[in-house]
């Protein structure tokens, strides 16, 4: 994060004007004020990066400005400068948040050097913030940005990733939800050479539209009602990283002209700003929509678009990737043994399970139905009456090859008009009259013999009429 707005306090005019020119040859936006009531109105009206004070003033002293600017805006980098040192002055300074402590006279080379420490200081504390932030809100599947690819698909995929990452094109990836784009992001992200830069997140869906744009560009202390101090948006805290658009389409149309200048000249003004900040960030973008239908329904701008798919990707859903099920499950054991320290694992009907299983949620539904079993069962083995899938996805389907293999005679008619409790107790009878067996009916249907027996309890309780 650069110093841009700095306010020098000291009761001498010889050292104030020292000051002001050294900082000014730094292009930096430069406010003086000769006692600490004035500095103290001035830091009320304006949002200021930097601080610098002299110990003693005329009203009060340079550690009282600094106990008030950490009660208010804490973010503020403050040097306390004095020429009556002392190591109980410079140790109570400390003690009260100053970043740094210098004895008159100083040479402008070494306030030049301070002021490269404070940004690096400053850009520490805005990062080390988000990412905190980011690691409360991360999943099972974003804590373990690996790709796991069997098959031929996935494979060419990540071969694709390992050449992208050597460039800085902006990167389109298109695919279902939870098929894995974010972790394709951050494998584009850490093989490249910003891996030691950040990797910033915006899941464009889930800001509200009225907060949308500080949320992307920032905003200046004052901008609107509640903008109390200076904040930084997450172009500015990716620069020299990468910038992840999840869900792009979601975002607002004016939003997405915006970021299309960001795109094209790599700078931008905060929300109530006027300075143009020069960026030098990596895009990739993310959407779950057919991207054709965005374009034509104007969910996503046409020139966006194409700055944005300079190099396209798009993931296959899992029921296409079926050679990377096992492998993927696993994994996620795997990682669920390591934090737990056991050792459990599927048996081969588990697998079996899995692999005749079309998974709507994709890898995200794995992970999670991996988890629930992990944690409900309680032994090591993993059998198939643990994975509930279907179930949570509603999904009450019928194969009709293996109910011809069972027996060809069934022939099952649903009225229109039926409401869904009535439809899937008609269902699940008449698969039951044609499998002739509760485990094959369980089988068919996707659902546990568990389940299957209670919903036919629960049908005799109600009627009698199930056997």
């Amino acid at each position: 994060m650069p110093i841009e707005r700095v306010l020098v306090v000291d009761d001498e005019s010889l050292l104030r004007s020292f000051l002001s020119e050294t900082l000014k040859r730094r292009h930096l936006e430069v406010h003086t004020a000769e006692n600490g009531q004035k500095a103290l109105t001035l830091l009320r009206a304006h949002s200021f990066d930097l601080v610098i004070t002299d110990m003693k003033l005329p009203d009060i002293t340079g550690l009282d400005i600094l106990k008030k600017i950490k009660e208010t805006a804490p973010h503020i980098v403050v040097i306390v400068i004095t020429a009556y040192g002392s190591i109980e002055n410079a140790v109570e300074a400390m003690k009260l948040g100053a970043f740094n402590y210098l004895i008159k006279p100083f040479s402008p080379d070494t306030i030049e050097a301070l002021i490269d420490k404070a940004a690096e200081h400053l850009s520490l504390i805005e990062e080390n913030n988000y990412l905190r932030q980011q690691v409360r809100d991360d999943t099972l599947l974003s804590h373990t940005p690996i790709i796991v690819a069997n098959g031929a698909v996935m494979k060419e995929i990540v071969d694709q990733v390992h050449q992208i990452a050597k460039s800085n094109s902006s990167v389109f990836i298109t695919g279902e939800s939870g098929t894995g784009k974010e972790v394709i992001a951050h494998a584009i992200h850490y093989n490249s050479q910003r891996a030691a830069n950040p990797f910033i997140k915006v899941n464009c869906a889930a800001i509200p539209d009225t907060l949308i744009e500080s949320e992307f560009f920032g905003h200046e202390k004052g901008s609107f009602t509640g903008a109390h101090t200076k904040r930084l948006g997450r172009i500015e805290l990716a620069h020299t990283g990468t910038l992840l658009l999840d869900e792009i389409t979601e975002t607002p149309s004016m939003l997405q002209a915006k970021l299309l200048r960001v795109i094209q000249e790599h700078e931008f003004e905060r929300v109530g700003g006027t300075k143009s900040i020069k960026v030098d960030v990596r895009f990739i973008a993310t959407t779950n929509r057919d991207v054709t239908e965005a374009i034509n329904s104007k969910m996503l701008r046409e020139d966006l678009y194409y700055r944005l798919n300079v190099v396209p990707i798009h993931l296959p859903p899992l029921r296409d990737r079926r050679e990377d099920i096992i492998p993927l499950a696993e994994h996620f054991i795997e990682l669920l043994n390591q934090q737990y320290a056991t050792e459990k694992g599927l048996v081969d009907l588990s697998k079996n399970k899995l692999l005749h299983y079309d998974f709507p949620g994709n890898i995200r539904e794995l992970a999670n139905l991996i988890e629930r079993a992990y944690v409900l069962v309680e032994g090591n083995t993993i059998n198939p009456e643990h994975l509930s899938v279907g179930e949570h996805a509603a999904q009450i389907a019928i194969s009709t090859n293996e109910i011809e293999a069972a027996n060809a005679s069934a022939d099952l008619k649903l009225p229109v008009g039926m409401s869904l409790r009535e439809l899937e107790k008609k269902l699940i009878i008449e698969t039951l009259a044609t499998c002739h067996s509760q485990r094959k009916t369980a089988e068919v249907l996707g659902i546990s013999e568990r389940t299957l027996r209670n919903r036919l309890q629960e049908y005799k309780n109600t009627n009698g009429s199930a056997n």
